[in-house]
C-alpha cells in the first residue's frame, strides 16, 4: 500500500460528487487539505482554477502533483492507491468490479442526470418552475434503484464505491423531493444502512445535501419574485458522475452478446472499441429497434429495466452502461501493450475522467436536445445549445494539452466521445475559428479505418429519423 499524504481536494459541501470523495476518503483513512470552492462568488471561474479543470467543475484533487478532475474517476484512484490489499469497496475481481462500475454509471447517467435536469434551470435560467415531468422523471430514479437493491449493496453484500457515490446523490435528490418511503423498502433500508455504516455520515453528507436544496429553493422562489432579478452566478457543480471498470483478464468464458441500435451514439462508441479491439467475431448481436419499441418490449425489459441500448451480457454479468461496456471491453481483450490498454491508475484515471465527461456533460446535453424533439416538445434546437456549446468549448481546452482527450494515445474515451459529437454536430456546426483542436482531432477520428461503417452507417439512420421532426 502507497504512504497516505496530504491530497488537496477542490470542493464544496454543496457538491453530492466532491461528499462522495470525502466519505471515500474516510474509509480509506485517507487526510485530505480541504480547499473550499465558493461556487456562488465564482470560484471555480478563476484562472487558477481553470487551470486545474477547464470543465470549471468540482470535485478536483492533487494529490502530489497528480491531478484527477472527475468525482469516479478520483474515488477509484484513491482506492486503487491507496486502499489495502482484498478491499471491497472496487474489488479486483472482474466480474465484481463491472457490477460496481455498472452502479456507478447508474448513478452518473439516471440518478444525477435526472436531478440537474430539475436544477440547472433554477441555476442558470432564473426559472422559477417546478415542472412536474422533471420530478416524476426523478422519482422513476427512485422505483429504478429501489428494483435493483436485491441484496443490501448496490453490487452485492458489500459496501463499494457504487453505494457510496449514489447515496450522495440520493440523500440531494430526497431533499429535494422527498419519496414515500413505503413505496420503497429495499431503498429505504439501504439508505439507513448506510447512514449508519458510513463514517461520519451527517458531517459529510447529509449536512451538504440539505444545504444545497435550501440555496436551490431559495434562489427558485428569488427568480419567481422578480424575472428580472440577476441570475445567479452558481455554476456547475461537478456531478458527473460517472464509473469505469479497471478489470484483470477474462480469456475463458462464455459468449458475449450486445443489444444495440446503431442510431444511438453510446452504441457507436461501443461498435468503434468491438472493431479497434478486432474482436466482432467474437461479439454476437443482437438489434433492438428502439423507433419501433423493441426496448419497451416485456422480454428486453427483463434484461434491462432502463430500457436503453447498449446493453452487453457475459455469462452472468449484465452490463447496461456503455462506458461501464467500454471500459470491460478494453480491460478484457487489450493485451499488455495495446494502445487501449489501462495499465496504470493514473492512465487509467485520465480515460476514466474523459469518459465520465462524456457521460456526465456532452451526452447529457445532447440527449436533453433529443428527448424535446421526439418528444415533440421543440421543433427548432437553435435555442436549447449553449449547454451543448460551452462542453464543446471544455473538450477544446482538454485537447488543448494532449493529442486525444484523455492523453496522448487513442483510448475509449475518444470513441465514445467521438460518437457523441458527431450526433451533436447535426446541430452545432463544428466551427474551426471557435474550436480547432477539436476540428483536428475530429478529423482524425473520421479517418479510422473502421469510422464510417461504426459511426456514420448510424450517424446518417439517426438524421433521416430528425428529418422526420426538425429541419436540419
Amino acid at each position: 500500500m502507497a504512504t497516505n499524504p496530504i491530497i488537496k481536494l477542490y470542493t464544496a459541501k454543496l457538491s453530492p460528487p466532491g461528499r462522495a470523495v470525502e466519505l471515500t476518503a474516510k474509509l480509506l483513512g485517507l487526510s485530505l487539505d480541504i480547499i473550499p470552492i465558493n461556487l456562488l462568488a465564482g470560484d471555480h471561474r478563476t484562472d487558477e482554477f481553470l487551470r486545474l479543470n477547464p470543465q470549471h467543475t468540482i470535485p478536483v484533487i492533487d494529490d502530489g502533483g497528480v491531478i484527477v478532475r472527475d468525482s469516479h474517476a478520483i474515488i477509484i484512484y484513491l482506492v486503487q492507491k491507496y486502499g489495502k490489499d482484498g478491499q471491497t469497496l472496487y474489488p479486483e475481481d472482474p466480474i465484481a468490479r463491472a457490477k460496481v462500475n455498472a452502479g456507478l454509471h447508474f448513478d452518473s447517467g439516471v440518478l444525477f442526470s435526472r436531478l440537474r435536469f430539475y436544477f440547472e434551470p433554477i441555476l442558470y435560467e432564473g426559472s422559477a418552475e417546478v415542472p412536474q415531468d422533471k420530478i416524476d422523471y426523478m422519482k422513476k430514479g427512485y422505483e429504478l434503484l429501489n428494483d435493483a437493491l436485491v441484496e443490501d449493496y448496490i453490487a452485492g453484500s458489500s459496501l463499494t464505491l457504487a453505494d457510496v457515490s449514489c447515496i450522495a446523490t440520493i440523500a440531494t435528490m430526497e431533499e429535494f423531493f422527498p419519496m414515500d418511503r413505503s413505496r420503497y423498502p429495499a431503498l429505504v433500508a439501504w439508505i439507513e444502512r448506510l447512514s449508519r455504516t458510513l463514517p461520519e455520515y451527517d458531517q459529510l453528507n447529509q449536512e451538504g445535501a440539505v444545504e444545497f436544496a435550501e440555496i436551490c429553493e431559495s434562489l427558485r422562489l428569488k427568480n419567481g419574485a422578480s424575472v428580472a432579478a440577476k441570475k445567479s452566478h452558481l455554476s456547475a457543480i461537478e456531478f458527473n458522475q460517472c464509473s469505469n471498470s479497471i478489470l484483470n483478464e477474462m480469456t475463458t468464458s462464455p459468449a458475449m452478446i450486445l443489444y444495440y441500435d446503431e442510431v444511438s451514439p453510446p452504441v457507436r462508441g461501443v461498435l468503434l472499441a468491438i472493431a479497434a479491439l478486432g474482436v466482432k467475431d467474437r461479439i454476437k448481436l443482437e438489434y433492438i429497434d428502439l423507433f419501433k419499441g423493441g426496448h419497451l418490449s416485456s422480454d428486453y425489459l427483463k434484461i434491462n429495466p432502463l430500457h436503453t441500448v447498449p446493453v452487453l451480457r457475459h455469462g452472468e454479468l449484465t452490463l447496461t452502461d456503455s462506458h461501464a461496456i467500454l471500459a470491460y471491453l478494453c480491460d478484457t481483450f487489450a493485451p499488455p501493450g495495446h494502445t487501449l490498454a489501462l495499465p496504470d491508475a493514473l492512465t487509467r484515471a485520465k480515460v476514466f475522467n474523459m469518459l465520465c465527461f462524456n457521460n456526465g456533460c456532452l451526452f447529457q446535453r445532447d440527449a436533453e436536445v433529443m428527448r424535446k424533439i421526439f418528444s415533440g416538445a421543440i421543433t427548432d434546437p437553435t435555442q436549447h445549445l449553449k449547454p451543448i456549446e460551452a462542453a464543446i468549448d471544455a473538450l477544446e481546452q482538454f485537447l488543448q494539452r494532449s493529442r486525444y482527450t484523455a492523453h496522448d494515445q487513442l483510448s475509449v474515451a475518444d470513441f465514445a466521445i467521438v460518437a457523441t459529437l458527431s450526433t451533436v454536430a447535426i446541430f452545432v456546426p463544428l466551427a474551426a475559428d471557435r474550436w480547432p483542436r477539436v476540428c483536428e482531432w475530429f478529423a482524425v477520428m473520421e479517418a479510422l479505418p473502421y469510422y464510417n461503417e461504426q459511426n456514420r452507417v448510424g450517424l446518417d439512420m439517426l438524421r433521416k429519423h430528425l428529418a422526420g421532426k426538425i429541419k436540419l
